[in-house]
């Protein structure tokens, strides 16, 4: 036997362990409950003082180690390899770590877990909130687990990365679902008074705007400054976003690293005139504050909600990103490949060798703002490009 212990469940008995020290010697644990049972285990492996050295639960090897302290090295291992990540990445996965899988393996022995365990766990891994969680979310867990066990493998603490032998979970039923087309004239109607009625303020009214015209991401809406518009060109562009959850301006979108260092979008006539108004009203630079701080993205969401249910649309679980879904939904087949790529700032291309500016982009993009003012005032898909 390969590892320190086994269990097994006989009838309605008690779930039985055998240890590696006591071979052929099956002893109760006295419950039922797997985690329960490990405990047991654990304890009479420390009490009887038949632990190796080497040995350490789940816990003692995984505290912290997606967090700034790096207790195992594992983001200067990253730095080393070239691979960079932001913060929001070693946040998110040390998230998963301290609300999942320390909950449910911390008082295991690391090299006692199995692919079997892993597996039954990520299937049906409910979240925080006691909903089932979404496949993908739910293959994220199951990649951070991959990334500690290999850790613990290459420190010679396991001698097999078992999570790498779980197969992940097929996404199929949680695609992030778009804005229709009848529900984006309700949210923004043509009347300037009926879209603020809906949105309640200017600021509001554009920054959503601004959304709905560009497919921006969240905080890259939120880190638009004055510079960032221009008149002539009739649209916009940004080389930076307000972290989500910090509130912090980073110089940089998601795409920097992979491709892209810039967004640019084209705004319509709409979403034009009211946003030239509102910023004659602004003395700062940046243009969407709220109580004079950036926006952070629990906030908007909050007041999408809100404002959509007075338009008289269902949020049915979608959030701002549903507007940017929107958007590549209504310009795919309408554009070419290319003028996409460059609005939604996704790349399959060597990017090293285009050196266009923002401005060169812009001029580039006028035709799209024909469809998105098409997009607003015509009863529903599909556009006809002109």
């Amino acid at each position: 036997m390969n590892k320190l212990y086994r269990f097994r469940k006989n009838g309605n008995r008690f779930i039985q362990v055998q240890f590696r020290h006591l071979p052929g010697k099956w002893m109760s644990t006295g419950t039922n409950d797997r985690d329960e049972a490990v405990r047991f285990a654990e304890r009479f492996l420390s009490n009887t003082g038949c632990t190796p050295a080497k040995s350490m639960t789940f816990r003692e090897f995984a505290t912290g180690f997606f967090s700034p302290e790096d207790p195992r090295g594992y983001r200067h291992w990253n730095l080393k390899h070239g691979k960079k990540y932001q913060d929001d990445h070693y946040v998110q996965q040390q998230a998963f770590l301290d609300n999942y899988l320390i909950p449910k393996f911390g008082d295991y022995l690391i090299d006692s877990i199995t692919d079997v365990m892993i597996d039954d766990f990520i299937v049906d891994l409910v979240g925080v909130n006691g909903h089932e969680l979404a496949d993908n979310t739910k293959n994220k867990v199951l990649t951070a687990m991959r990334v500690i066990l290999y850790e613990a493998k290459r420190m010679k603490l396991v001698s097999t990365n078992v999570a790498s032998d779980v197969m992940q979970i097929t996404e199929t039923h949680n695609a992030r679902k778009p804005f229709t087309g009848t529900e984006l004239r309700l949210m923004f109607p043509n009347d300037d008074k009926k879209l603020l009625d809906i949105w309640r303020t200017p600021m509001w009214a554009c920054y959503f705007l601004v959304m709905r015209d560009t497919g921006f991401r969240p905080g890259e809406v939120a880190g638009l400054m004055r510079s960032n518009y221009i008149p002539a060109l009739h649209g916009v562009y940004t080389k930076q976003s307000v972290h989500g959850s910090t509130r912090t301006l980073q110089k940089r979108i998601k795409t920097t690293d992979s491709g892209f260092k810039y967004k640019t979008g084209v705004l319509t006539s709409q979403t034009e005139r009211l946003l030239q108004e509102y910023m004659s009203t602004l003395e700062g630079d940046f243009l969407f504050l709220r109580l004079g701080k950036l926006l952070r993205t629990e906030v908007s969401n909050k007041h999408l909600k809100a404002s959509i249910t007075r338009a008289g649309v269902s949020l049915d679980g979608r959030t701002q990103y549903s507007l940017r879904h929107s958007f590549e939904t209504d310009l795919t087949g309408h554009v070419e490949d290319k003028v996409l790529l460059e609005l939604m700032a996704h790349t399959q291309y060597h990017t090293e060798y285009d050196h266009r500016t923002p401005e060169m982009i812009l001029r580039e993009l006028q035709p799209v703002r024909q469809l998105l003012e098409q997009r607003n005032t015509s009863s529903e898909r599909p556009l006809e490009a002109k």
